[in-house]
């Protein structure tokens, strides 16, 4: 069962080679690894141009239309392997992360798409998280023990993976509007289309957090994309109810703000410098978790 990687990225000259890097870790297992461009204006193209003459895996698709959908979903309609594992630019796989999606996916063919435990690697105080994280792997390693995978409310974007065949039953049904939640987006029209949206043990990923040092309108801009996605499937009753918790988490966010953004994870301590200069790492793709 061949797995094609696709990566989507806007300026990620930073990252983009560890990223990279972390995929062609797992083996022969995953059979190509599709970087889509969107109009990058730093040296991320290049860097993936010069991986690719030593590894050649390894694909640069440019995506002109500007949009994290557009870029990601132009790599996976170019994708030729059975599985499609979408990942961010600032995603780092863990090892057996590949293996653990051919098994999910060999194992059951209900499952169009599953997504793994992921824990924030760039910001402090994950402790809880990586113990919660830790929790629903057990959970859903006992579950596929007895056959049944764990089903969960959406795939996060950082970290998916999807069967080809449950792409082609939704690709022209998902939205590409910037203004709507794409993982949530994509996991409803599976669900629509009769498809399992599971936890795959063992597919675990470190994902970046900078999406939280956005500032507080920012912030509840992009978290209000969740309940107008549900609106937009219909689903009036979850979009009232993600409302009142999305303006929660965007007051908890704000409150926390300070201790975000002084935090360096390079060298793992606080600094002033670095509360000043953190709102300059926020990007566009998003952050969010298939376990709400």
């Amino acid at each position: 069962m061949a797995i094609s990687v696709v990566i989507p990225a806007l300026d990620e000259e930073r990252t983009i080679a560890h990223c990279i890097g972390c995929v062609l870790d797992q083996g022969p297992a995953v059979g190509e690894i599709i970087v889509v461009d969107n109009n990058s204006t730093d040296a991320t193209a290049q860097i993936v141009t010069e991986m690719a003459r030593d590894h050649p895996a390894i694909r640069l698709l440019a995506e002109p239309v500007p949009g994290l959908s557009h870029a990601r979903y132009a790599g996976f309609n170019a994708a030729t392997g059975d599985v499609i594992a979408g990942i961010d630019a600032d995603t780092r796989v863990s090892p057996g992360w590949a293996d653990a999606i051919e098994t999910m996916f060999a194992r059951h063919p209900e499952v169009g798409a599953g997504t793994g435990p992921a824990v924030i690697y760039d910001l402090p105080h994950q402790g809880w998280y990586r113990k919660r994280a830790r929790d629903h792997d057990d959970r859903a390693a006992r579950a596929s023990v007895d056959g049944a995978p764990v089903s969960i409310i959406q795939v996060s974007g950082a970290n998916t993976a999807l069967r080809t065949a449950a792409w082609d039953t939704v690709k022209d049904a998902v939205s590409y509007r910037r203004d709507v939640y794409e993982d949530l987006d994509l996991s409803l029209n599976l669900k629509a289309a009769g498809w399992v949206v599971a936890l795959v043990p063992g597919m675990a990923a470190g994902v970046s957090g900078r999406r939280l040092l956005s500032g507080p309108r920012d912030f509840l801009r992009y978290a209000l994309c969740i309940p107008r996605t549900y609106r937009l499937h219909g689903k009036r009753g979850l979009a009232r109810l993600t409302t009142v918790i999305v303006v929660a988490q965007a007051v908890l966010n704000t409150a926390r703000l300070p201790i975000t953004r002084a935090w360096d994870p390079s060298t793992e301590s606080f600094s002033l410098r670095r509360l000043r200069s953190a709102g300059d790492d926020v990007r566009e793709p998003p952050v969010s978790s298939g376990f709400e």
